[in-house]
């Protein structure tokens, strides 16, 4: 019986796709927006729900960039959908301080994809495609996105 509940949840969680840059929404987004696109695919996932007041804390904290015209880009869809994930592993300095780094060589853009590709790949069980970043940087996003596909939301997914 447990290895069915296990299994089933296994499948559930590698239908739990993270998008790529390009999936996120294209058009910039009201607060109320972004947390439904943010929460949906979190939920997917088991990761508790973000609130306004994280959100507004993070700009605060000049984690993310403050919404211009009160609508968030693409940019910060992204952002929030990382810190999302880490924030219950990583603290948000920590978290602040890996977003700088990574994005002083690489594009953004191209940093988000590479993490999407080595949290999706670790999900279905596999090793993430070779990458076009910084060989540092790669690491980095490997071992950041390793925790939350190796236990650390299986256990209360599980048990849904």
């Amino acid at each position: 019986m447990e290895l069915e509940k296990y299994e089933a949840w296994r499948k559930r969680l590698a239908s739990s796709q993270l998008r790529r840059w390009e999936e996120l929404p294209e058009l910039n987004l009201y607060i109320d927006q972004l947390i439904a696109v943010i929460n949906d695919r979190c939920a997917s996932l088991g990761v508790s729900p973000i609130t306004k007041s994280m959100i507004n804390n993070y700009v605060k904290k000049g984690v993310i960039m403050a919404p211009v015209k009160k609508k968030y880009s693409r940019y910060q869809v992204a952002a929030v959908m990382v810190i999302a994930l880490l924030k219950n592993i990583y603290p948000l300095t920590a978290i602040k301080e890996a977003l700088d780094q990574l994005t002083i060589n690489d594009y953004p853009q191209a940093m988000y994809n590479r993490f999407v590709e080595h949290f999706n790949a670790l999900l279905l069980g596999e090793t993430a495609p070779q990458g076009h970043v910084n060989p540092g940087n790669d690491e980095l996003l490997r071992l950041a996105a390793k925790p939350l596909t190796n236990g650390c939301y299986q256990l209360s997914y599980w048990k849904r």
